[in-house]
C-alpha cells in the first residue's frame, strides 16, 4: 500500500465520523426545536442548512477524490523516474566496463548477467553469428541448451528471426501462438514473454540478446524493450573494441618478426631513432593501430619520447593530412587549461575581448595529444568524458553545441593506476582512454641505440663542421643510467658540441658528474634476474666488438666463438645481422 493511498483512506474515515456526527447533531437539533415548538418557518430553514451541508460534502469528496487520484499518479511518474533513474545508472556503468573488458567471452557473460537481473528475466543468453550469419559464440543465464532444447530451439527461431529482419522483437501470450516450434515443450516450460533485439554494428548484424519471463502474469514492457535496445548499443562498442584488438593480436601473431627497415618504411617515425628490440615491440604495434581510431595512452619516463611516438601514429593514420595539436596539461595552470580546450566567447570573462577557438575545436578531424594527462583536475576530467562520450562541446560563455570529430592520444608519468586509488583521477574516464597502451622504455633499457642517438645529435647541433664520438667516451655514455633518458642525453651531446675543442668528442669532454656516476656506480645494477643482466651484458659487450672489428667474422673470432653460433647469438639478442 503507497502512502498516499493509507493517507487516503485515514482522511476519509475521519472526514466520514466528522460527516456522521454533524448529522447526528442536526438530527438532536430538530428534536429539540420541535419539542420547543419552533414554527415550520424555523424548522425548514434547519433542514435547509443540513441539505446544503450534504451538498457540500458530496462535492468536496468528489473533489478530494480528484486530488487522490492525481497523487497516486504523481506518486506511480516518480516511482517510474527512479526505475529510469537505475537503468540510466546501469547503462552508464555497463558502457564503461564493457569498453575496458577486451575479452569477448567475459564481456558477454557480464552482459548477460546484468541485463537478466534488470529486467526480471527468467532466462536469456546473447548469441554472435559469424559471417554467414551462422551461431558461432552462445553465453546463456539460466538456460542450458541440453536440458532445455525445446526452450533453445524455440529461442533460437526467435534470434534468426530477430538476425535476418535486424529489427527487435516483443512477443506475448507465447504459448498461446502458432509461430514457433515444439509449442508443447514451450506450454511446460511456461515461457509467456519474450524480448529479442539484435547487436547492430553500421549495417552488420553481430548477434543478438534474448530474454524470456515463465510462468508469470506480467509481461515485458515498452520501456523494458527501450532498455534493452540502449543496453544492446553499449555490448556492441564493446565488442567492436573487443573484434579491434583481437583482429591486432592475429596480425601481429600471424606476421613474422620484421627488421627494422621494414618496418620503417611501413611506419614513417624519422625522429624516433634507434633498433633496440624493445622499441621495436613499440613501434610495431603503434604501426598496426595507427591506421585505426582508438585512444591511446602512452606511459613512459620523463624524455623517453612519447611525444613523438604520439605524433608518429597520428602521421601515419588516416588523419595524417588533419590537423595534430597538442596541449601540455602540466605547463598551463588549472585554471587557464579549461579556456585554451574548449576556447571561450566574447565577454565569457574579464578579458575576453573577442572570441576564441580552443584546442578541441581546432583538432576537429585530426587528432588531439594530451600530453601529461596526470596533471588534469578531476573537475575537467569529468568535462572531457563527457566530450569523448557525445563527441560535442560548448565554448566558454555560448549555449551553442558544436560537434567534433576527433581521435584522442594522450601521455603521462605518473602512475595512473595509483592516482585512481587515491582519487585523484577518474576510472571511467581511464577506461575511455585505455583502448591501446604502450609503454616507451628508458634509454637505460635500450643502450644499444644510445651510439646511433648520439651521432643523430651530433649531425642535428652540429652546423658547419662533422663531429664523431671516441669509443671510450661512448662507452661512458652507455654505462651512464640516463635518469632523464633521451632528453638528458641530447643536452649533454648539445654541451659537448659547443664546448669541444676539435671535431672527436673525447672522454675529458662529457660532463663531470657523468663521469663521477659511473666511477661510482656498477656497470650493471643490482635488481634484475641473473639472465637479464648476462643478457644485457652479452648485447653489450658484442656490440662494443662488432664497432671494433671491420666485420662479423672478425669480431665471431676475436669472441672466441664460430660463426654459426655468433649469428644466432645475433638473432637471440636482437642484434641486426
Amino acid at each position: 500500500m503507497s502512502n498516499w493511498t493509507e493517507a487516503q483512506q485515514q482522511f476519509q474515515k475521519k472526514f466520514g465520523d466528522t460527516l456522521s456526527n454533524l448529522s447526528t447533531s442536526f438530527m438532536e437539533l430538530n428534536i429539540d426545536l420541535k419539542n420547543d415548538g419552533a414554527s415550520a418557518d424555523v424548522l425548514k430553514k434547519v433542514e435547509k442548512i443540513f441539505k446544503q451541508l450534504m451538498e457540500s460534502n458530496q462535492s468536496l469528496t468528489s473533489e478530494m477524490n480528484k486530488l487522490w487520484d492525481y497523487l497516486n499518479k504523481l506518486e506511480g511518474d516518480f516511482e517510474g523516474l527512479k526505475e529510469a533513474k537505475s537503468k540510466l545508472e546501469i547503462l552508464y556503468s555497463s558502457g564503461i566496463l564493457f569498453t575496458s573488458e577486451t575479452e569477448m567471452k567475459t564481456l558477454m557473460e557480464i552482459a548477460i548477467n546484468t541485463v537478466v537481473k534488470e529486467l526480471k528475466a527468467d532466462a536469456g543468453f546473447i548469441i554472435l553469428s559469424n559471417e554467414k550469419g551462422e551461431p558461432d559464440l552462445t553465453i546463456a543465464k539460466n538456460m542450458n541448451p541440453d536440458e532445455a532444447p525445446e526452450a533453445m530451439e524455440m529461442s533460437t527461431s526467435v534470434i534468426k528471426n530477430t538476425i535476418k529482419d535486424s529489427t527487435p522483437m516483443q512477443a506475448d501470450n507465447i504459448k498461446d501462438g502458432n509461430n514457433y516450434p515444439a509449442s508443447k515443450s514451450i506450454i511446460r516450460l511456461g515461457i509467456s514473454s519474450v524480448l529479442c533485439v539484435p547487436l547492430t554494428s553500421g549495417n552488420k548484424v553481430l548477434g543478438a540478446v534474448y530474454l524470456d519471463r515463465r510462468n508469470r502474469d506480467n509481461a515485458f514492457r515498452d520501456r523494458d524493450l527501450v532498455f534493452l535496445l540502449s543496453f544492446a548499443k553499449q555490448i556492441v562498442r564493446g565488442l567492436e573494441i573487443s573484434l579491434e584488438i583481437s583482429s591486432l593480436e592475429k596480425k601481429l601473431l600471424s606476421e613474422a618478426i620484421v627488421k627494422f627497415d621494414d618496418l620503417r618504411k611501413e611506419f614513417k617515425c624519422e625522429k624516433i631513432i634507434g633498433t633496440s628490440k624493445k622499441l621495436f615491440d613499440v613501434l610495431k604495434i603503434a604501426a598496426k593501430i595507427s591506421a585505426t581510431d582508438a585512444s591511446v595512452v602512452l606511459l613512459g619516463e620523463n624524455g623517453t619520447g612519447k611525444d613523438l611516438l604520439a605524433r608518429a601514429i597520428h602521421e601515419n593514420s588516416r588523419r595524417a593530412e588533419k590537423p595534430f595539436v597538442t596541449i601540455d596539461c602540466g605547463s598551463i595552470p588549472a585554471d587557464l587549461l579549461e579556456s585554451e580546450l574548449f576556447g571561450y566567447e566574447s565577454g565569457a570573462f574579464t578579458g575576453a575581448v573577442k572570441p576564441k577557438p580552443g584546442k578541441l575545436e581546432m583538432a576537429d578531424g585530426g587528432t588531439l595529444f594530451f600530453d601529461e594527462i596526470g596533471e588534469m583536475s578531476i573537475n575537467l576530467q569529468a568535462k572531457i568524458l563527457r566530450v569523448l562520450q557525445t563527441r560535442e562541446f560548448e565554448r566558454l560563455g555560448s549555449v551553442l553545441t558544436r560537434k567534433i570529430d576527433v581521435r584522442i592520444l594522450c601521455a603521462t608519468n605518473r602512475n595512473i593506476n595509483e592516482m585512481i586509488a587515491q582519487g585523484k583521477f577518474r576510472e571511467d574516464l581511464y577506461y575511455r582512454l585505455k583502448v591501446i597502451e604502450l609503454t616507451m622504455p628508458p634509454l637505460r633499457e635500450r643502450r644499444e641505440d644510445i651510439k646511433e642517438l648520439s651521432e643523430y645529435f651530433l649531425t642535428k647541433h652540429s652546423e658547419s663542421q662533422s663531429f664523431t664520438i671516441a669509443e671510450e667516451a661512448l662507452e661512458v655514455l652507455e654505462e651512464y643510467p640516463w635518469p632523464g633518458n633521451v632528453r638528458e642525453l641530447e643536452n649533454v651531446i648539445l654541451r659537448c658540441v659547443v664546448l669541444s675543442k676539435d671535431n672527436e668528442i673525447e672522454l675529458n669532454d662529457l660532463p663531470p658528474e657523468l663521469l663521477e656516476k659511473i666511477s661510482n656506480d656498477p656497470v650493471i645494477k643490482t635488481g634484475k634476474t641473473l639472465l637479464d643482466a648476462e643478457t644485457e651484458f652479452r648485447r653489450m659487450y658484442i656490440l662494443r666488438t662488432l664497432r671494433k672489428t671491420n666485420s662479423k667474422s672478425e669480431a665471431a673470432q676475436l669472441l672466441g666463438i664460430n660463426r654459426t653460433h655468433f649469428y644466432k647469438l645475433l638473432s637471440q639478442l636482437g642484434i641486426e645481422n
